[in-house]
Formats: C-alpha cells, sequence, structure tokens
C-alpha cells in the first residue's frame, strides 16, 4: 500500500484529503518543516507528498526545491487556490511534480495519486544523467546516492561501476575505484576500455 505524505496547515483541508484517500497509509503534517524532519531525520520514505502552497515557514515550492537538491525524486502534487502563471512554470522546472487547484473533487485528486504514484520511477538515463552533474561539480555525496541507485536499476551494466570508479578516484580511494573499474571492464570491455581511454 503506498505511503502518502499530506501537508496543509489547515486541519479541515487535511481532513478533507485523509477522506478522500481512505484506503491509503498516510502521514498528515501541517508544516514543511516537519515534513522534511521525518524524511531527512526520521529516514521515512514517501511514495507520494500532497502539499499546499502557502504554508507557514517553508512553502510547497521550498519543499519541492529542497528535495530535488537531495536527489529525492518522490513525486510531490501541490494543491493550491493559486494559479499564477509564473507558480505553475516555477513548479513544473522540476520532474515528478505536478498541480491540482483547490477546490477539488475527490475523483480528481484520485486521478492525479494514481498518475504521480503509477508513474514510472526515475529512469536510468536520467539518474547517469545527474550523476555526472553532480560528479563534474565535486558534490560526491549526491553522485554517490544516484550511483546507487543505478545499481538497483541495472545490476548488469557497467556504467555504474565505472562512475563509481571515477567517485571514488576523485576521493583518493584508488584501491576500490580499481576494483570497479575492473567489474565495469569485465562486463563491457570495449565499452569501458573506450570510456578510460577518453579519460586519460
Amino acid at each position: 500500500m503506498p505511503h502518502i505524505l499530506i501537508i496543509d496547515d489547515e486541519r479541515n483541508v487535511r481532513f478533507l484529503i485523509e477522506k478522500f484517500l481512505e484506503g491509503f497509509t498516510y502521514d498528515s503534517l501541517s508544516t514543511v518543516e516537519e515534513a522534511l524532519k521525518n524524511i531527512f531525520e526520521k529516514n521515512i520514505n514517501y511514495d507520494l507528498i500532497i502539499s499546499d502552497l502557502k504554508l507557514p515557514g517553508k512553502s510547497g515550492i521550498e519543499l519541492v526545491k529542497a528535495l530535488r537538491e537531495k536527489a529525492i525524486d518522490t513525486p510531490i502534487l501541490i494543491v493550491s487556490a493559486y494559479t499564477k502563471p509564473e507558480i505553475l512554470s516555477e513548479l513544473f522546472k522540476f520532474e515528478r511534480v505536478d498541480f491540482l487547484s483547490k477546490p477539488f473533487t475527490k475523483e480528481e485528486l484520485l486521478s492525479k495519486v494514481k498518475e504521480l504514484i503509477d508513474e514510472p520511477k526515475e529512469s536510468f538515463d536520467r539518474a547517469l544523467r545527474m550523476a555526472n552533474e553532480f560528479l563534474n561539480s565535486g558534490d560526491l555525496n549526491k553522485a554517490e546516492k544516484l550511483i546507487k541507485k543505478m545499481f538497483s536499476l541495472s545490476p548488469s551494466s557497467p556504467i555504474p561501476h565505472y562512475l563509481m570508479y571515477e567517485l571514488l578516484k576523485k576521493r583518493g580511494n584508488l584501491e576500490l575505484a580499481n576494483k570497479h573499474l575492473n567489474a565495469a571492464k569485465s562486463l563491457d570491455e570495449n565499452i569501458e576500455v573506450k570510456k578510460d581511454e577518453e579519460n586519460k
């Protein structure tokens, strides 16, 4: 059963969403700060986050930014009565984010929830692109998280091994780095030798 996080400072709105989500497992909070504490400190993994846009403290957009900066790709549904084009434009810069205007019906909410939960998980190619960006910028912790995700998405691919080689080389752990390079070459010698030569 999907685990959903609801964030809204109005108790009656949270109650309405809870009622619409009958049968789902959910947590219900009133601020983004509480939500980030659950995610970052308590390590709670959610399948979907439903959040108001305007909240006391951090806003719904700040929630999206905080999660995406940490390479957390949980789908997020923003529900709000504010539908200014510039707000929607800001939201849709991020992947796996959707918007639902208040007021909404049960059918409208459940349709959005189903779309976001059923949407394919982050693709290997996107993880590869982001991992490369983080490696190039020097943000090795974010790169490592994505590389580990790539291992789970495609265990037989040489690419995560090669990226881990690059990451460990940057950290100065040459012994372990070379083990990953050898693993990459054993999975696909031609591709990895070519990449190795390109990076000399």
